[in-house]
C-alpha cells in the first residue's frame, strides 16, 4: 500500500496506529521524505497522536480538527486553517506556518519552538503553557488570546499584536516587557 493511500485510510478511520508504524519504519529517518497534501480539506477530522513530521499541508483546511499529541515537527502549514482546532500538547517545532489561521484553536501545552508563524492569526486562541523558544511571531495577531504561562523568551515578536491577550506569567523577549501596555509579562 502506498504512503498516501495508507495515510488517507488512517484519516478516514481516525486510527493512526498502522500509519505511525509505517512512518517510523520508512519515512522517519529520511530527510527527503515529505508527504505533500496541499489544499486538502481535513476539517473536523481526528488526528490524535498522528505522526505528520515534514508534511506539506499548505493551505489545508483543518478547522475543528483534533490534533492532540500530533507530531507536526518541520511541517509546512503556511496558509492552513486551524480555526477551532484542538492542538493541545502537539509538537509544532520547526514548522512553517506563515499566514496560518489558529483563531479559537486550543494549543495549550504545545511545543512551538523554532517555528515560523509570520502573520499568523491566533485571535481568541488558547496557548496556555506553550513552549515557544526561538519562534517567529512577526506581525502575528494574538488579540484576545490566552498566553498565560507561555515561555517565549527568545521569540521574535516584531509587530505582533497582543491586544486584550491574557499574558499572566508569560515570558517574552525583554523589549516586550519594557512596553507599558505589557505590564503582565515577566
Amino acid at each position: 500500500m502506498n504512503a498516501l493511500r495508507l495515510f488517507l485510510s488512517a484519516v478516514q478511520n481516525s486510527d493512526y496506529t498502522e500509519w505511525n508504524c509505517w512512518y517510523a519504519a520508512y519515512l522517519k529517518e529520511s530527510e527527503e521524505a515529505v508527504m505533500i497534501l496541499p489544499g486538502q480539506d481535513f476539517s473536523g477530522r481526528n488526528f490524535t497522536g498522528a505522526c505528520m513530521r515534514n508534511f506539506d499541508l499548505t493551505a489545508c483546511r483543518l478547522s475543528g480538527a483534533v490534533l492532540t499529541d500530533t507530531d507536526l515537527t518541520g511541517a509546512t502549514i503556511d496558509d492552513a486553517d486551524f480555526s477551532g482546532a484542538v492542538l493541545s500538547s502537539a509538537n509544532l517545532s520547526g514548522t512553517f506556518a506563515a499566514y496560518a489561521n489558529f483563531r479559537d484553536a486550543d494549543l495549550s501545552g504545545a511545543n512551538l519552538s523554532g517555528a515560523d508563524f509570520t502573520a499568523a492569526s491566533f485571535r481568541s486562541a488558547k496557548l496556555h503553557r506553550c513552549y515557544a523558544q526561538r519562534a517567529v511571531f512577526t506581525d502575528a495577531d494574538f488579540t484576545g488570546a490566552d498566553l498565560s504561562g507561555t515561555y517565549a523568551r527568545l521569540a521574535d515578536c516584531t509587530g505582533t499584536i497582543f491586544s486584550g491577550a491574557n499574558l499572566t506569567d508569560a515570558v517574552f523577549p525583554e523589549e516586550l516587557r519594557l512596553c507599558s501596555h505589557n505590564q503582565k509579562l515577566r
